[in-house]
């Protein structure tokens, strides 16, 4: 039992997220504002999600009425003024009109993505003023809200960074956590160009303008995948203060990198700072005595593959430019 609760625990903060864009994503289209039920309104510099309480408190409100005429149907009506279950009635007829009042005098509960500002705003947890963070001190992270181990309808959560104070779920056109998350990080990166996708076409010069105008700064955020301009000239003006180099190293001719097709025999290992510390996301090199060599790259918990003792060979750590710059 002991086990299993530190592996939980564990679960949970491997479940933060990096303030890093991770992977592609599906293009933002404008049809996913035109929509008549959308929750998104988008501008150059804020993204707006309604997360729609009007819903949230009709669903309980039907919730509620069905309750209702549950206990009408299968009840004795005739004597309920003097039955218990009078109470019953009461407690579920104000279940049903909190649910009515939330749904229509509750203001918008609305996530503001200020891309200029760098702001991330979300709502109060109830009633109350909306709370404001820096977006890269928000404490952001999956949860899995199914199935045995949790790995079902994963949802992305963002939390102020004192956690008592309030969070929400973070919605977008994506259906995968780490996708929604790199849509969102990409767009707060206001040294990139806008994600791609009609909805932002709108504000794509004006934006491309801004950023030339200010010298064509850095990025904030580190990115696993390309970010390019709209066109081939953007993009060749900005290539002259930075370019997107993914992996910046060089590999030698006739290096190869671990297949596990090829490598069969080689051995899955956990490389650690520590006892507590994984060597995650590095290269090692590995020279062989015949002048091979082959390069693997550990994973987020530092697990890799190293060759049988059987063979002569010398690991090194590479210490690469994994670099947006």
């Amino acid at each position: 039992m002991f086990k299993n609760f530190k592996t939980q625990i564990k679960n949970f903060f491997d479940a933060k997220l990096p303030f890093e864009i991770l992977e592609e994503f599906k293009f933002f289209d404008k049809k996913y504002i035109d929509d008549k039920g959308s929750s998104f309104k988008i501008s150059e510099n804020h993204l707006v999600i309604d997360i729609k309480t009007k819903s949230l408190g009709l669903t309980f409100a039907f919730f509620a009425f069905f309750v209702l005429i549950f206990f009408y149907l299968t009840g004795n009506n005739e004597e309920i003024f003097n039955s218990p279950d009078i109470y019953v009635y009461i407690v579920v007829l104000i279940w049903l009109l909190l649910s009515l009042s939330y749904a229509f005098f509750t203001p918008k509960k609305l996530i503001i993505l200020d891309r200029e500002k760098g702001i991330f705003t979300f709502p109060h947890r109830i009633i109350g003023k909306p709370y404001i963070v820096p977006f890269n001190k928000a404490i952001v992270f999956w949860i899995g809200t199914g199935g045995v181990t949790g790995n079902l309808g994963m949802q992305l959560v963002a939390q102020h960074p004192d956690k008592k104070i309030g969070g929400a779920n973070l919605e977008s056109h994506e259906t995968n956590y780490r996708k929604t998350w790199s849509f969102y990080v990409w767009y707060m990166d206001k040294n990139r160009p806008l994600p791609p996708g009609t909805a932002f076409d709108p504000y794509r010069q004006q934006d491309f303008e801004r950023r030339k105008a200010a010298g064509f700064p850095k990025p904030l955020y580190r990115s696993h995948i390309p970010t390019p301009e709209a066109t081939a000239e953007q993009q060749a003006e900005r290539d002259t203060y930075w370019k997107d180099e993914i992996e910046a190293f060089t590999r030698e001719a006739d290096s190869v990198m671990y297949n596990p097709e090829i490598h069969k025999d080689w051995i899955r290992v956990r490389f650690m700072k520590s006892k507590e510390t994984p060597i995650a996301h590095t290269h090692y090199k590995f020279e062989f005595e015949d002048g091979r060599i082959v390069y693997i790259k550990t994973d987020k918990d530092g697990r890799g593959f190293e060759p049988p003792k059987t063979e002569k060979f010398k690991g090194i750590k590479i210490e690469l430019t994994e670099s947006w710059f």
